[in-house]
């Protein structure tokens, strides 16, 4: 009966103000072509963020912001991995292009997480496995009991508690083995506005931890050695705002959780601080104002996966690319196939973009189309 009643006077309360908690449902997560920019904060300047409540107002509009990025999701269909993740549902984030490099025996490139809406069991955006590609063969891992992140519909109030398994594939290009596997609890503790220097939202807050056991399982080349595993527990927390438009958190405080001592290890908003003016452009200029027009050539234009450079001396290994308003979009390696250098682009939206590549003391800049 007290609950009845605590909860009466909340309904009471918001129907008063003029304002009712949204619910959220899997057309509020990310899907196909979605590209989410957002924005690095400096932990120190965030202040309490674990204050919450109904009908509650957040404000970190005075955090200070440093670094920009962005979260680009795919069909699972224009991924590599489309032979292994070929639901309609079913999307990839491209997390590094790179994991391991070419200086050992293996590379890892092109390592994506692939996400899942689905009805079945249960209405929830779930982690359902992982795309890599192991010395250029690609190969996919799944979760054996996929990590539901967000349990729909998602309201104010609400726990939820799920389990997950991941394994990763294990190859004879890669005798290690990664295993995570434990449970995940989420709690709907708030609801209201949450402030930041992109703007103001109607929001969910929610804390999701994970309990995990993390295992690598070395197998190495000796007959009858069974492997070796290592095990460690890994505890992770984040504080979520999620509006009906956000599709990533508004707002999100994440990090470690050791003997319930809780450690930041990244802050960050959605979007770009709009009252600071972006940082100065790059000389956006072609290729015919570069001090040496022989120094390097670029194709094909437009491009759509891939960029091809000629270079008349060694080029660096990395690229930046930039939009047309100064903003630093991705930086990406510069990778080789025989004696020809080439750029991946298929994680670039559709647009214009310009280049930048720093050889010693010179900048080569030149504008290029992505279709």
């Amino acid at each position: 009966m007290k609950k009845f009643y605590t909860l009466f006077f909340v309904i009471l309360i918001s129907f008063a103000n003029g304002q009712t908690a949204i619910t959220l449902n899997n057309s509020n997560m990310p899907g196909a072509n979605d590209t989410l920019r957002y924005t690095n904060v400096q932990p120190a300047s965030v202040g309490n963020y674990t204050q919450t409540g109904a009908n509650f107002n957040w404000d970190f509009s005075n955090v200070v912001s440093t670094t920009s990025a962005r979260r680009d999701y795919k069909s699972a269909l224009n991924t590599p991995y489309a032979f292994y993740f070929l639901s309609l549902g079913e999307y990839g984030e491209k997390i590094a292009d790179t994991l391991v490099g070419g200086t050992g025996t293996i590379t890892i490139t092109n390592y994506y997480n692939f996400y899942k809406k689905q009805t079945t069991p249960v209405n929830a955006f779930v982690a359902d496995g992982v795309g890599m590609s192991i010395s250029g063969l690609p190969v996919a891992s799944y979760y054996s009991d996929k990590d539901e992140l967000y349990l729909f519909p998602m309201t104010y109030p609400k726990y939820d508690s799920t389990t997950f398994k991941f394994s990763t594939l294990t190859t004879t290009l890669l005798p290690v083995k990664y295993t995570k596997a434990g449970y995940r609890v989420t709690k709907v503790d708030g609801w209201g506005t949450v402030k930041t220097p992109f703007g103001t939202d109607n929001c969910l807050r929610l804390v999701t931890t994970q309990y995990s056991i993390d295992t690598i399982s070395l197998n190495l080349p000796i007959p009858g050695l069974p492997p070796i595993k290592f095990g460690t527990p890994n505890y992770q927390r984040s504080y979520q705002w999620i509006s009906l438009t956000s599709k990533i958190p508004y707002m999100e405080v994440t990090g470690n959780l050791v003997n319930n001592n809780f450690t930041v290890t990244q802050i960050r908003y959605k979007g770009y601080n709009t009252k600071s003016p972006p940082p100065p452009p790059p000389n956006l200029v072609g290729l015919d104002a570069i001090h040496d027009i022989s120094a390097i050539e670029a194709y094909p234009s437009p491009v759509h996966d891939k960029m091809w450079l000629n270079g008349t001396s060694a080029l660096p290994s990395k690229i930046e690319f930039f939009d047309l308003n100064g903003r630093l979009v991705s930086t990406q390696n510069i990778e080789q196939m025989g004696q020809l250098s080439y750029v991946e682009t298929a994680s670039l939206g559709q647009g214009l973009y310009v280049a930048k590549i720093q050889t010693g003391a010179k900048e080569l800049i030149f504008k290029f189309i992505k279709e």
